[in-house]
C-alpha cells in the first residue's frame, strides 16, 4: 500500500482485538468488558469536553450528538473513537446477554428485547460513525471502520431481528457482507495492516455464519473460496472493496482451482487401517488434513470437517444397522468411526493448547498484576484445564485406545502435565502469595511426586498429535516445581516453628479478653475461648471436726461447757397450756368467712 504507514490507530484492534487479548469467552467476560467500555466512555467523554452538567436543559446544551465531520477533521479524531466504543458497549451487552441465554437454554423474552433494541442502536451508531468520519485521510482507519460497521451490521441481521422462518433476503446480505469483510481482512493481514490474531478472532467468530447463509450448494473450501470471490467481483462497487482497491486491492480471480486435493481411500491409525468407502467422506478426510492449523481461525475450519465426515459415518452405519438388505457393518466402520473421532477430538485439544500456552506465558510473565485481575486469569487457566482434561478423558475413553498401554500413558502424562499447571502452577503460588506456605508446599511435593509418577509410566517415543507434550516441556514444569519448592520450604518451616509458639498456653483467650479493648493482634482463631482448665481457691469444710464437736474440749472453753450441760439438764416446767379450739366458721362453699 502507497504512502500509508504501518503503525496506525486500529478500531478493529481497540475492539476486536482486545476481546481476543482478554479472552473474552463466558457471560461474565463481557459483564466485565462492559463495565470497562462505561469507564473509558467516562473518561473520554470528559477528555473531548462533551459532558453536559444541566440536566434541566440537557437536550438543547447536549454536545454529543451535534458533532459533525467537520468537528472531526479539524478538532479532534477522538470523537471517531468515542462513536466505535459507544456501538461497542451495545454488541458487548448484547452478547453478554446472548451467552447467558445460551447457558441457560432460552432466551428470556426481556433479554430478546433488549438484545435487538440493543444491535439496532449499535446499527445506527455506525451510521453515524461512517457520516463523522466520511473524511478520514488514512484509508486504513477508514477501511477498518467500514468492516465494524458490516460486522454489526450482520450481527443485527443474524440476532437482532429473531423470526421462525428463514428471510432468504437476509441471508443473501449476510453471505454477502461477510464475504466482503473476510477479504479485505485478508488483504489486511498480508499488508501487515492488521495482526493474524485479530483477524483470526474475527474469521473464526463469523465462519460459522457465513457458511450458515451461504446457498446449500457451497459445503467444501474450496466452493467456500469461489463463493467469496464471486461476491467481492459482483460487488467491487461497494465502499470497501473500492477503498482498498485504490490502495493496492486486487480482485480475487474467477477461475476454478484446478489443484483438487486427491481423496483419502485408507486411513491408518495406530496398529489399525481401514478402507474408506464412501466418497463423501474420504473427501472430508482429506480436506481436514490439508487445512494448515497454525490459528486459532484455522481450527474451526478443520473441526468442522472432521465432525461433518463423523456425522456422515454415523448415518452410514445407522443405515446398515436398520437395513436388513445391505451389509452389515463391518470393522472398517468401527475403526474408521474411531479414528474421525480421535483426530476431532485432537483438533480441538490441540487448539485449547494455544490457548492454555498463551494463559500460562501472560501467567508467568514477571509484570505485577492487581489480584483481582490474577484472579480471573486463574479462572480462566482453570476452565481451559477442564476443558483439555475432559476432551483426553473422551479420547481414553474411545475403542483401541484403552487397550493400547502406550497411548493411555501418553494420555494420562498429558492430562498430569495440565492438572500440575493449574495446582502447582497457579494455585500454589495464590497461597504463597497469601503467606500460607505450609499449603504451598504441600502442593509443591504432591506435584513433584506425581509428576515423577506419571513419567516412569510413560514413554514420549511416540508423540501425540500437536506434539501438546514434549521433554522440553516436561523438564521446564519440573524446573518451575523444583524452584517454587526451594523457594517456599524455608518460609513453611518458619512458618510451622512461628504458629507453635505464638500462641502461648498462659495468654488469655478472646473470649476473656472481651471486657477490655480488642485489637486485630487479639484475634487469632486457635485461641477463641479458654481450653485449659481453670484452677480457684474453694473454701475447705472441717468434715472431721463436724463428727467429733462434741468430744473435743480446750482448756479454756471447760466453765462454758459446765454451764451448758447445768442448763440442758434443767427441765423447762413451763409447759402451754392447751387452748381451746374454737369452732371455724364455714362460708358457703369455704368462700365466704360467714
Amino acid at each position: 500500500m502507497v504512502g500509508v504507514s504501518k503503525s496506525h490507530y486500529s478500531p478493529l484492534g481497540a475492539t476486536y482485538g482486545v476481546r481476543a487479548d482478554q479472552f473474552l469467552e463466558t457471560a461474565d467476560d463481557f459483564d466485565k468488558y462492559h463495565s470497562k467500555l462505561n469507564r473509558k466512555l467516562q473518561k473520554l467523554r470528559h477528555h473531548c469536553q462533551l459532558t453536559t452538567k444541566d440536566t434541566k436543559r440537557y437536550s438543547a446544551k447536549e454536545k454529543y450528538s451535534k458533532v459533525t465531520h467537520e468537528d472531526y477533521d479539524s478538532k479532534n479524531k477522538l470523537f471517531g473513537t468515542l462513536m466505535l466504543l459507544h456501538a461497542e458497549r451495545d454488541l458487548a451487552l448484547a452478547e453478554n446477554l446472548r451467552l447467558k441465554a445460551r447457558q441457560r437454554g432460552s432466551a428470556k423474552k426481556s433479554e430478546s428485547k433488549v438484545v435487538a433494541t440493543r444491535l439496532k442502536k449499535a446499527r445506527e451508531t455506525c451510521l453515524q460513525l461512517l457520516e463523522l468520519t466520511q473524511n478520514e485521510q488514512n484509508p486504513i482507519v477508514r477501511a477498518e471502520y467500514l468492516i465494524y460497521q458490516k460486522l454489526v451490521f450482520v450481527s443485527y441481521l443474524s440476532f437482532g431481528k429473531p423470526s421462525r422462518t428463514k428471510n432468504p433476503a437476509a441471508s443473501t446480505i449476510v453471505a454477502k457482507e461477510l464475504s466482503l469483510v473476510i477479504s479485505a481482512l485478508q488483504f489486511l493481514e498480508s499488508t501487515e495492516h492488521l495482526s493474524s490474531v485479530v483477524v483470526g478472532s474475527i474469521t473464526s467468530q463469523f465462519d460459522y455464519l457465513l457458511r450458515k447463509h451461504v446457498s446449500s450448494d457451497v459445503s467444501t473450501s474450496n466452493e467456500l473460496r469461489s463463493y467469496i470471490a464471486r461476491q467481492v467481483n459482483d460487488n467491487s462497487a461497494d465502499p470497501l472493496i473500492s477503498l482498498l482497491s485504490q490502495n493496492g486491492f486486487a480482485l480475487p480471480s474467477l477461475q476454478e482451482d484446478v489443484e483438487m486435493t486427491s481423496a483419502v481411500t485408507q486411513v491408518s491409525w495406530r496398529r489399525f487401517s481401514a478402507e474408506v468407502k464412501d466418497s463423501k467422506v474420504a473427501e472430508l478426510i482429506s480436506e481436514a488434513q490439508g487445512i494448515e492449523t497454525q490459528e486459532l481461525s484455522q481450527f474451526s475450519e478443520a473441526l468442522v470437517k472432521w465432525q461433518e465426515a463423523l456425522v456422515l459415518q454415523k448415518t452410514a452405519m445407522e443405515q446398515k444397522q436398520n437395513d436388513d438388505r445391505e451389509e452389515s457393518v463391518g470393522e472398517d466402520d468401527e475403526i474408521l468411526m474411531t479414528y474421525l473421532q480421535y483426530n476431532s477430538h485432537f483438533t480441538t485439544i490441540v487448539r485449547d493448547d494455544i490457548i492454555f500456552n498463551r494463559l500460562w506465558e501472560h501467567w508467568i510473565s514477571p509484570s505485577k498484576i492487581s489480584k483481582s485481575l490474577k484472579l480471573t486469569k486463574y479462572k480462566e487457566i482453570e476452565r481451559i484445564v477442564h476443558n483439555l482434561t475432559s476432551y483426553l478423558q473422551d479420547v481414553m475413553d474411545l475403542p483401541g485406545v484403552y487397550s493400547d498401554d502406550t497411548l493411555m500413558a501418553n494420555l494420562k502424562l498429558a492430562t498430569v502435565y495440565y492438572q500440575l499447571h493449574l495446582t502447582a502452577g497457579c494455585l500454589a503460588s495464590f497461597y504463597q502469595g497469601r503467606q500460607k506456605y505450609s499449603e504451598a508446599l504441600a502442593l509443591y511435593i504432591d506435584g513433584q511426586k506425581t509428576l515423577t509418577l506419571a513419567l516412569e509410566n510413560s514413554s514420549l517415543d511416540e508423540p501425540l498429535p500437536g506434539n501438546i507434550i514434549n521433554t522440553e516441556q516436561l523438564d521446564k514444569l519440573q524446573e518451575y516445581i523444583k524452584t517454587s519448592l526451594k523457594s517456599v520450604i524455608s518460609l513453611a518451616e518458619y512458618e510451622k516453628i512461628a504458629s507453635s509458639s505464638n500462641c502461648s498456653s498462659l495468654e488469655p483467650s478472646l473470649l476473656e479478653k472481651l471486657d477490655k479493648a480488642i485489637v486485630p493482634k487479639d484475634v487469632s482463631l486457635k485461641n477463641l475461648f479458654p481450653m485449659r482448665p481453670i484452677i480457684r481457691p474453694v473454701a475447705a469444710k472441717p468434715t472431721l471436726f463436724d463428727l467429733a464437736f462434741n468430744y473435743i474440749t480446750y482448756d479454756n472453753q471447760i466453765e462454758d461447757v459446765d454451764h451448758f450441760k447445768q442448763a440442758k439438764s434443767t427441765p423447762n416446767l413451763a409447759q402451754p397450756q392447751d387452748q381451746e379450739q374454737l369452732p371455724k366458721k364455714k362460708g358457703l362453699f369455704g368462700l365466704f368467712g360467714l
